[in-house]
């Protein structure tokens, strides 16, 4: 049975320097998970402390505000919709001059897919989301953006991808074998079906799906809805009901912000293989 819980639901820990975190995914709320999710907010002049087992690998996104990365050998300032990737036993701190909002993602034991990622990865990496491929699914106007890959962040312990579902838009019902699977609702609301059963989704909220169990997704709302969703591994498979109708993902020569992407991706469906251009 699937765990949903939205942000608000959850209680917030203060951290010691001006920063809150909320922990959505851990083995208490998933027994057994190999990841841990937050949303994290810094106040202005806040800041927090992090740092990752020797073989973990955390991703993050900048919600809102600027972020600065203090560690790794130099400080980084992202922006809005910025991405960050930490590997190679990082430690150091998040801080923020004006205040920020992000959610994190950890894979404490990223070895179970990767060997020696913790001499392998750089420690401190960034990506702007905003020059990143946008795709376009076959069937209908949703897109995707893909913020965590093999390819721009060198492990396979995790794939992540930014899906839009525009007003009236919904996915084929399908069910994934081989990976933690599971979503957080950036902004709208949507309806979501678990088994054939609808389940009301809304912003904030985190969606978390346990192999065999099929699912798909109705924007029946009146604005865009926006997830980021995450498999854990990278490689895994997925098993559509309806074969024909597999979800298939073909580039628009765009970025986010509608100019030149900063890279290219042929047209792929979504099976959970591994796509080396992805």
């Amino acid at each position: 049975m699937s765990m949903q819980v939205n942000r608000d639901e959850v209680a917030p820990e203060l951290l010691p320097k001006g920063a809150t975190r909320r922990r959505l995914i851990d083995e208490n709320s998933v027994p057994g998970t190999q990841c841990r999710f937050d949303v994290l907010t810094i106040d202005a002049g806040g800041s927090m402390e992090l740092r990752l087992p020797r073989r973990g690998v955390a991703w993050a996104q900048v919600l809102n505000g600027n972020l600065t990365v203090q560690g790794g050998g130099e400080d980084r300032v992202l922006g809005d919709s910025q991405l960050l990737f930490l590997a190679n036993a990082f430690a150091g701190r998040l801080a923020s001059a004006d205040g920020a909002e992000l959610i994190l993602l950890e894979v404490p034991d990223a070895s179970r897919f990767d060997s020696g990622p913790e001499t392998g990865l750089p420690g401190v990496q960034s990506v702007d989301l905003g020059l990143e491929p946008m795709l376009q699914s076959e069937h209908d106007e949703r897109t995707r953006l893909y913020i965590a890959t093999p390819k721009l962040f060198g492990t396979r312990a995790l794939i992540g991808e930014l899906v839009a579902f525009p007003p009236g838009t919904v996915s084929q019902n399908h069910h994934h074998v081989g990976a933690e699977h599971f979503q957080y609702v950036l902004r709208g609301e949507a309806t979501v079906y678990l088994n054939e059963t609808p389940r009301r989704l809304r912003a904030g909220d985190l969606l978390y799906k346990y192999d065999l169990e099929r699912h798909y997704c109705e924007n029946d709302g009146s604005g865009e809805l926006v997830f980021v969703e995450f498999f854990v591994p990278a490689e895994y498979e997925t098993v559509w009901v309806d074969p024909e109708r597999s979800c298939a993902w073909s580039p628009t020569g765009k970025n986010a912000l509608g100019g030149v992407p900063s890279r290219q991706i042929a047209t792929h469906t979504s099976d959970g293989s591994y796509h080396q251009d992805v």
